[in-house]
């Protein structure tokens, strides 16, 4: 009886500390500063761009490079220079397709440009922008991004 009260509780406790670890994530992060809560988000948002997508590959890229293209005019329109910044970039989304958080990191290719800066513009982005595509789950998108965007989408 003992073991199986100890199984419970400590199960309880692993679900409430995963939980409680996703809340406590910052809404903007760099990608590998806390890998517990990064663990605990991509289990909470397991459903991929791709699948609420529905396996439609031309959808899910345009859906994201009409992202890509809104974060550049926001940059543009708030005169926040990100030409030449290349970094990976991971973005969960709520149901509602709003942005929850967003995790990044520069790569070693990339312009220099002051972090607190690009996590500030991150914030002000995510607050102002809502994915056209909603789910029944949460879901996450992770893939490299450039500064200007280049890629055209290509309409069905």
């Amino acid at each position: 009886m003992k073991f199986v009260l100890t199984l419970i509780l400590g199960t309880t406790l692993f679900a409430t500390t995963l939980s409680a670890q996703s809340e406590e994530m910052p809404e903007v992060f760099r990608l590998g500063e806390n890998e517990k809560g990064y663990e605990a988000l991509n289990q909470t948002y397991s459903q991929t761009l791709l699948e609420v997508s529905n396996f439609d590959t031309q959808k899910a890229f345009n859906a994201w490079m009409d992202m890509m293209k809104e974060m550049e005019e926001y940059a543009k329109k708030i005169r926040f220079d990100i030409k030449g910044v290349k970094l990976w970039l991971h973005v969960f989304w709520n149901e509602d397709g709003s942005i929850s958080h967003i995790g990044y990191l520069l790569r070693p290719d990339s312009r220099n440009i002051d972090p607190l800066e690009l996590a500030a513009f991150f914030k002000t982005f995510k607050g102002r922008y809502t994915l056209p595509l909603s789910s029944s789950k949460k879901f996450s998108h992770y893939t490299g991004a450039n500064f200007p965007i280049y890629s055209e989408k290509v309409n069905n």
